[in-house]
Protein backbone atom coordinates (compact mmCIF):
# COMPACT_ATOMS: atom_id res chain seq x y z
CA UNK A 1 0.00 0.00 0.00
CA UNK A 2 1.44 3.29 -0.92
CA UNK A 3 1.59 6.37 1.89
CA UNK A 4 2.35 10.01 2.05
CA UNK A 5 5.48 10.97 3.04
CA UNK A 6 6.14 12.20 6.67
CA UNK A 7 7.11 15.80 4.55
CA UNK A 8 3.86 16.31 2.82
CA UNK A 9 1.78 15.07 5.90
CA UNK A 10 3.70 17.66 8.14
CA UNK A 11 2.80 20.37 5.22
CA UNK A 12 -1.09 19.19 5.24
CA UNK A 13 -1.26 19.35 8.86
CA UNK A 14 0.64 22.34 8.92
CA UNK A 15 -1.38 24.36 6.00
CA UNK A 16 -4.87 25.50 6.79
CA UNK A 17 -6.26 25.76 3.46
CA UNK A 18 -4.74 23.15 0.90
CA UNK A 19 -5.30 22.54 -2.76
CA UNK A 20 -6.97 20.02 -5.16
CA UNK A 21 -7.73 19.47 -8.32
CA UNK A 22 -9.51 16.33 -10.11
CA UNK A 23 -10.70 16.51 -13.79
CA UNK A 24 -9.80 16.02 -17.08
CA UNK A 25 -10.65 19.61 -18.15
CA UNK A 26 -9.09 21.17 -15.21
CA UNK A 27 -6.36 22.66 -14.61
CA UNK A 28 -6.64 25.45 -11.83
CA UNK A 29 -6.79 23.93 -7.80
CA UNK A 30 -9.62 24.81 -5.44
CA UNK A 31 -8.16 25.23 -1.66
CA UNK A 32 -10.24 22.97 0.70
CA UNK A 33 -9.83 22.30 4.42
CA UNK A 34 -7.62 18.51 4.61
CA UNK A 35 -6.88 16.97 7.51
CA UNK A 36 -4.82 13.82 8.26
CA UNK A 37 -6.01 10.78 10.13
CA UNK A 38 -3.81 8.09 10.84
CA UNK A 39 -1.20 9.06 7.88
CA UNK A 40 -4.07 8.98 5.48
CA UNK A 41 -5.71 12.28 4.24
CA UNK A 42 -9.39 13.15 4.36
CA UNK A 43 -11.72 16.02 2.87
CA UNK A 44 -14.63 16.92 3.12
CA UNK A 45 -17.20 18.35 -0.15
CA UNK A 46 -19.35 21.28 1.97
CA UNK A 47 -21.53 21.92 -1.26
CA UNK A 48 -22.25 19.41 -3.36
CA UNK A 49 -21.98 20.89 -6.97
CA UNK A 50 -22.33 19.28 -10.06
CA UNK A 51 -19.06 19.98 -11.38
CA UNK A 52 -16.63 19.91 -8.45
CA UNK A 53 -13.38 18.37 -7.31
CA UNK A 54 -15.48 15.83 -5.65
CA UNK A 55 -18.09 15.03 -7.89
CA UNK A 56 -14.74 14.09 -10.34
CA UNK A 57 -12.88 12.28 -8.09
CA UNK A 58 -16.34 9.94 -7.74
CA UNK A 59 -16.90 9.51 -11.31
CA UNK A 60 -13.27 7.86 -11.25
CA UNK A 61 -10.93 11.11 -12.33
CA UNK A 62 -7.46 11.28 -11.03
CA UNK A 63 -6.10 14.48 -9.50
CA UNK A 64 -3.51 16.55 -7.38
CA UNK A 65 -2.85 17.62 -3.99
CA UNK A 66 -0.72 21.04 -3.67
CA UNK A 67 0.55 21.53 -0.30
CA UNK A 68 2.92 24.04 -0.43
CA UNK A 69 5.16 23.65 -3.64
CA UNK A 70 5.28 19.74 -3.81
CA UNK A 71 2.33 18.48 -6.16
CA UNK A 72 1.47 15.00 -5.27
CA UNK A 73 -1.15 13.11 -8.29
CA UNK A 74 -4.07 11.31 -6.05
CA UNK A 75 -6.78 9.08 -6.69
CA UNK A 76 -10.18 9.98 -4.89
CA UNK A 77 -11.90 7.32 -2.61
CA UNK A 78 -15.56 6.69 -0.46
CA UNK A 79 -13.48 5.48 2.80
CA UNK A 80 -14.42 1.87 3.46
CA UNK A 81 -14.12 2.62 7.22
CA UNK A 82 -16.00 5.83 7.52
CA UNK A 83 -18.17 4.34 10.58
CA UNK A 84 -14.67 3.64 12.38
CA UNK A 85 -12.92 6.78 11.20
CA UNK A 86 -15.29 9.58 11.39
CA UNK A 87 -14.72 10.62 14.80
CA UNK A 88 -11.03 10.68 14.43
CA UNK A 89 -11.93 12.75 11.16
CA UNK A 90 -13.92 15.24 12.97
CA UNK A 91 -11.80 15.90 16.45
CA UNK A 92 -9.11 16.32 13.34
CA UNK A 93 -11.05 18.87 12.16
CA UNK A 94 -11.55 20.67 15.39
CA UNK A 95 -8.08 20.64 16.48
CA UNK A 96 -7.30 21.66 12.87
CA UNK A 97 -9.54 24.46 12.45
CA UNK A 98 -10.91 25.62 15.46
CA UNK A 99 -8.14 27.70 16.44
CA UNK A 100 -9.95 30.85 15.00
CA UNK A 101 -13.74 31.16 17.07
CA UNK A 102 -15.15 31.96 13.80
CA UNK A 103 -14.56 28.93 11.98
CA UNK A 104 -16.85 26.84 14.34
CA UNK A 105 -19.96 27.53 12.33
CA UNK A 106 -17.69 25.56 9.36
CA UNK A 107 -16.16 22.33 11.58
CA UNK A 108 -19.78 22.16 13.14
CA UNK A 109 -21.20 21.81 9.47
CA UNK A 110 -18.44 19.63 8.27
CA UNK A 111 -19.43 17.22 11.18
CA UNK A 112 -22.91 17.37 10.18
CA UNK A 113 -24.25 13.54 8.03
CA UNK A 114 -24.92 15.15 4.66
CA UNK A 115 -21.05 16.32 4.65
CA UNK A 116 -19.43 13.07 6.27
CA UNK A 117 -21.61 11.43 3.59
CA UNK A 118 -19.05 13.51 0.85
CA UNK A 119 -15.82 12.57 3.24
CA UNK A 120 -13.28 11.64 0.41
CA UNK A 121 -9.77 9.48 0.96
CA UNK A 122 -6.67 11.15 -0.82
CA UNK A 123 -4.83 8.22 -1.80
CA UNK A 124 -1.28 8.66 -3.35
CA UNK A 125 -1.09 7.09 -7.41
CA UNK A 126 2.42 7.81 -7.56
CA UNK A 127 5.55 5.51 -6.73
CA UNK A 128 7.59 9.00 -6.25
CA UNK A 129 5.81 9.93 -2.90
CA UNK A 130 6.47 6.60 -1.04
CA UNK A 131 8.11 7.00 2.00
CA UNK A 132 9.98 3.77 2.57
CA UNK A 133 10.10 3.63 6.53
CA UNK A 134 6.04 3.62 6.49
CA UNK A 135 6.16 1.24 3.67
CA UNK A 136 4.68 -2.49 5.62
Amino acid sequence: MKHFSKTFLKCINETQITSVRAGKDRTKFTGIWMVEVEGRIFGRSYQLSERSWYTAFLNGDNGDIRCGKEIIPVKGSKPADIDVINGAINKAYEKKYLVKAYNKKWVDGLAQAERVARTMEFIPCDAGVIDPLLEK
